[in-house]
């Protein structure tokens, strides 16, 4: 196989992180409070609980909602005009909230990738966190594309967001390998693109049975091998 694109996932391949959802919940409750809309913890709770309810009947189909979307739903229970500035303000919230750190020897690694193999980034996120952490450390110079599901309103598996980023770059699914941590989300979607999938270990998944490595810091060598090099 010769290798011409690689497709990368974010979260649990470059980065890793995570978010305090209580905490970010009660800063939106007194962002919310600042602007005048004093909300019951508990009817906000609700209302909260409604809206992910609805993200994850729509995730399970294959599709993805905004970070905008999601809180527009959730002004809307409570009886708050749902203003594009207050929606931006909810989502730079999240933003803060939600930390991130790339692993150790990413950006030498992609640096080092990006000098054989035209790159890709593929993220299932509600918001745009991945790009911005990419384009603050320059790294996103080193992508032909970044797609976030949220751009597209559909999220991995779903094959339809794999074929955007074939057809976006010229790639062909048999010259191109996708990496990430999620057995469904990353493997058996790339897998069902006609890709490559290529896992980066995670304990808390499911059995794989293809191509696997322990970090990003190897994939590569492991692509040379792979090619025969």
């Amino acid at each position: 196989m010769k290798v011409k694109a690689v497709f990368l996932d974010f979260g649990g391949t470059l980065a890793y992180g995570g978010i305090d959802w209580e905490e970010y919940h009660r800063a939106v409750r007194i962002l919310l409070a600042s602007l005048g809309y004093n909300i019951e913890p508990k009817r906000l709770k609700k209302a909260i609980g409604a809206s992910l309810q609805e993200l994850q009947r729509h995730r399970a189909k294959g599709l993805e909602k905004t970070n905008e979307e999601i809180y527009g739903a959730v002004l809307r229970r409570v009886g708050i005009l749902a203003d594009d500035d207050t929606l931006k303000m909810i989502h730079d919230t999240f933003k803060k909230h939600y930390i991130s750190t790339f692993y150790p020897r990413t950006e030498e690694t992609l640096k080092k990738l990006a000098e054989k193999y035209k790159l890709a980034l593929i993220s299932n996120t509600m918001s745009d966190q991945p790009r911005e952490m990419l384009e603050e450390t320059g790294l996103d110079s080193l992508f032909e594309i970044i797609i976030c599901s949220r751009d597209l309103g559909i999220r991995k598996p779903n094959p339809a967001i794999f074929k955007y980023v074939l057809d976006e770059m010229g790639a062909l699914p048999g010259e191109t390998v996708h990496v990430g941590d999620s057995v469904e989300a990353d493997m058996e979607g790339a897998s069902d693109s006609g890709i490559t999938p290529v896992w980066i270990k995670t304990p808390d998944q499911g059995f794989w049975s293809g191509h696997a490595i322990s970090s990003i810091c190897d994939l590569p060598q492991f692509l040379e091998k792979m090619q025969g090099a």
